[in-house]
This record gives C-alpha cells, sequence and structure tokens, in this order.
C-alpha cells in the first residue's frame, strides 16, 4: 500500500510535467497509469522537449543502443547530483569503495556516453582516486596505468574487463587488482573466470539503472547471479510475474521531479523482494524482444527496417573464440532481388543502426531456409532474438 501510495502522489507531478502533460492528459490523477515503453518516450521526447525553450541548463544522457534513432534523455542538473550523493552515500556505506580506492576507469565516454563520467563523479564522492581512461584507451595504457598508479580497483562494461584480462594472459603479464566493478552488461560465467584469472581479482561489484532512471542499483556478484539493493527513492514493480516472482522490471525514480519517467520498462527480466525494508532486485535476463552488447541495448523496433528487404530474421548472439560476440542475422527473403543486392542493402541499414565496434562484436548477416531457423525444443518455438552466450 505504501508503495502505491508514493506513486499515486509522483503521479501528479508526472502528470503535470510538460514532458508528460500530454501523454497523460487522459488519464485521471487517482489512478496508476500503464507503464511505457522506449520507443513511447522516444516519441514523447520528439513531441514535447524542446531544449532550447529551456529557461535553465540541463544534464543530456544517451540511452545506449541503435544510432539511427538513439535516444537522448533530460535530466535536472541538480536532482541528477542528487541521485549520485545518495548513490556515493550507500557505496560508502556498503563498503564498495573508500577514500583508499584507486580506480582504473575504462568506461565510455563518446558520442554523448556518460558511463566514465559518471563513475568518475561518483568515485570522487566517495573521496576516492579515478584513473579516467576510457574504454578507447589501449591495452597496453591500461596495463601501464594499474602498475604506475598501484590500482586496487578496475571498473568497466564485461566486454572491455574481459578484452583486456585476456590481453594480460596472453602476454604473460603480471598484475593484482583486488576489486572489479562491472555494469552496461551481464556478466558472463566465462567471463569472470577469465578476469579473475588474469587480475587476481578477489571482489567482484556491479551497479544497475539506465539512463532513463540513472545509477540506483547496487550489488556484490556471485555465482553469476546478481541481486541489487535499491535506493529508497527509486520503486520497483514486476509486471505478470511467473511462478518464481520473475517477470518485467518497472522502474519509476521519485527523485526526477522536472523530466520524470513514470513506470517504466528496463528492459530487463527480474524478481523483487523485501531484505530489512529494503529492495532487492534480482535480474534474470534481457526481454525476449531485446539485446545487449558493449552496454548497447536493442529492441526489435529498431530493427523494424529489415522486414521492408526480407520475409523475416532471426538474430542470434554467440561468444567466439576471441571472446568478441558474433551478432548474427539469419534472414528469409521475400523478393526475387539478387541476394548479393539484398545483402549490400541488410549490411548498409544495420550499420546505420547499430554502434558498429569491430573490437567487442563482428557483424554477420546469412540467407538461409525456414528449416535453418532455431526452434526450442522445449517450447517448439522459433524466437526472434537467441542469445547462446551464457
Amino acid at each position: 500500500m505504501m508503495k502505491n501510495k508514493r506513486l499515486q502522489e509522483h503521479f501528479s507531478i508526472v502528470k503535470e510535467s510538460s514532458l508528460f502533460k500530454n501523454h497523460y492528459e487522459n488519464v485521471a490523477i487517482n489512478t496508476i497509469p500503464s507503464p511505457i515503453e522506449k520507443s513511447t518516450l522516444r516519441n514523447i521526447l520528439d513531441e514535447n522537449f524542446n531544449l532550447q525553450k529551456e529557461e535553465k541548463g540541463v544534464y543530456l544522457v544517451r540511452s545506449g543502443g541503435s544510432t539511427d534513432k538513439p535516444l537522448i534523455f533530460p535530466v535536472d542538473i541538480k536532482e541528477n547530483l542528487q541521485q549520485r550523493k545518495l548513490l556515493a552515500e550507500e557505496l560508502l556505506s556498503y563498503g564498495m569503495f573508500s577514500a583508499k580506492t584507486v580506480a582504473l576507469n575504462v568506461f565510455s565516454y563518446e558520442g554523448m556516453y556518460r558511463s566514465a563520467a559518471i563513475l568518475d563523479d561518483i568515485l570522487e564522492k566517495c573521496n576516492a582516486t579515478t584513473i579516467a581512461a576510457s574504454s578507447k584507451a589501449s591495452f597496453e595504457f591500461m596495463h601501464t596505468a594499474v602498475i604506475s598508479f598501484k590500482v586496487n580497483f578496475i571498473i568497466g562494461t564485461p566486454s572491455v574487463l574481459t578484452l583486456f584480462a585476456n590481453y594480460v594472459l596472453d602476454n604473460n603479464l603480471k598484475i593484482q587488482i583486488e576489486n572489479l566493478l562491472f555494469a552496461g552488461e551481464y556478466l558472463l560465467k566465462s567471463q569472470a573466470e577469465i578476469i579473475t584469472k588474469a587480475f587476481h581479482t578477489k571482489c567482484i561489484y556491479s551497479l544497475y539503472g539506465s539512463a532513463e532512471t540513472g545509477i540506483w542499483g547496487w550489488s556484490t556478484y556471485t555465482e553469476n547471479s546478481t541481486s541489487f539493493e535499491v535506493l529508497d527513492d527509486v520503486i520497483i514493480e514486476i509486471e505478470n510475474p511467473d511462478e518464481d516472482g520473475n517477470g518485467k522490471v518497472i522502474v519509476t525514480n521519485l527523485l526526477r521531479k522536472r523530466f520524470p519517467v513514470f513506470r517504466y520498462f528496463v528492459g530487463d527480466i527480474g524478481r523483487l523482494e523485501y531484505k530489512n525494508n529494503r529492495q532487492v532486485l534480482t535480474l534474470k535476463s534481457r526481454e525476449a524482444k531485446s539485446f545487449s552488447i558493449e552496454a548497447n541495448s536493442y529492441f526489435l523496433d529498431d530493427f523494424n527496417v529489415l522486414l521492408k528487404s526480407v520475409e523475416r530474421f532471426q538474430i542470434q548472439l554467440h561468444l567466439l573464440a576471441n571472446l568478441k560476440t558474433e551478432l548474427k542475422f539469419l534472414c528469409i527473403k521475400n523478393t526475387s532481388d539478387k541476394a548479393t543486392t539484398v545483402l549490400k542493402t541488410i549490411t548498409k541499414q544495420l550499420h546505420h543502426i547499430l554502434d558498429m565496434n569491430a573490437t567487442y562484436f563482428d557483424l554477420k548477416i546469412e540467407f538461409v531456409s525456414e528449416t535453418d531457423l532455431y526452434i526450442n525444443t522445449t517450447t517448439s518455438k522459433t524466437p526472434i532474438i537467441i542469445d547462446f552466450r551464457n
């Protein structure tokens, strides 16, 4: 009941906001509206947000994913800093960071992605030292920084951390980084094994959130399962939970009032519990209609343009021997056009949609027959997205 009351109170703020006023115009104030998805939020921003009409500055953050139609979300600067302050206080109390922390930051900071800068700020709020290397730094530089500054904490996405770890092992380098933090992707068991072997890491942590709602969850990674404690001012809901309690994760951030996002699908499946009066969110997987690569999340809606060139397609993700992800599109033609012509069109479309970084994943496109598509033997269904990396 307390959760519903807090949601109801916040909805009165959301309903009057310039961003959502039109969207919720016909929704009664005493009701709780349906959740919204990324595609809906993108349309709302396109229609209602005009940076030039804002009376004071905003913090712009890009949601990882399609380069064809990226979601650039505005946040009130003071509200954003307040959320980071609250998170830093929790992380200090949790014991993740301290004034003795020397962290090598290999998150991303380019093309309006903010992960590296966000973590730099949080670390500084924890009185820690950050080495701002970024994901674009060479592995040689990363290794030199670890040695020179006696780094005891490394932070980044699993993709970058695993490739750096593999570089260390391949070159027979000897380093020890006691602590590690990942975010932006799921950490596979195989990745954790390589990272632990290369860095001799004793403790692995994780943070969780989104561009639209900020970072609000923290955890200690154990046995490939991550349960996140959640800031008190972030409300988590689970839609249509199964018998194990797993369902779509819905997020409402009560701290964000200038540009509020109310009951937002973040694209993950998980379950919610309460421990010591605190919400604990345990993630299971991405939604069936989405996937993530190197902290970028993609939804089926991003690839609708392909249906103009093919009858249907299946997306498969594989972890290659070199630890990169293979993103494979299996396509069934629906035209008499030559395969080479259709392939050229599709390749151009996908490069336009995807953040193509050859360092982290390979793109492969194949024309196949219906019988070549993967079928789930349990359900006898043919999923559109299948992730074999686990």
